[in-house]
């Protein structure tokens, strides 16, 4: 229980130290990575579920299921920040956290619509 607590009161303090006006230089960069983000959360999750034995519709889900996954960055710009390396990590790392919280859950949502629309196994293609 005292890990769960020392981890929601270093995510908030953490919030707390980001200015909110520094993220609007931090958008650009943060795209750039969220989309080797997301890129490399799609190849690693279709690659782990494909070991597995797991069909096309289920590898999808779970490369989109990785997305939204982006706190460790959040503890190395908090580390960061508290050593006064870089003080610009931490708007980066916080305006990146904010894409792949909001983008995550959408393209889960939207995965297996998209996998039905567009995906036709090989028996179904013959």
């Amino acid at each position: 229980p005292l890990r769960d607590i020392f981890a929601a009161v270093f995510f908030v303090f953490f919030g707390l130290q980001t200015v909110p006006a520094s993220l609007a230089s931090s958008i650009g960069p943060a795209i750039l990575l969220g989309l080797a983000g997301i890129a490399s959360k799609l190849i690693t999750g279709w690659l782990a579920a494909r070991k597995a034995g797991v069909a096309v519709p289920g590898r999808i889900r779970a490369g989109t299921s990785l997305i939204a996954r982006g706190e460790f960055s959040v503890v190395i710009a908090g580390l960061a920040l508290g050593s006064g390396l870089e003080p610009r990590l931490a708007p980066l790392a916080t305006a990146y956290v904010i894409l792949m919280a909001v983008i995550g859950p959408i393209a889960t949502r939207v995965a297996d619509p998209l996998t039905r629309r567009f995906y036709r196994p090989k028996a179904a293609r013959r």
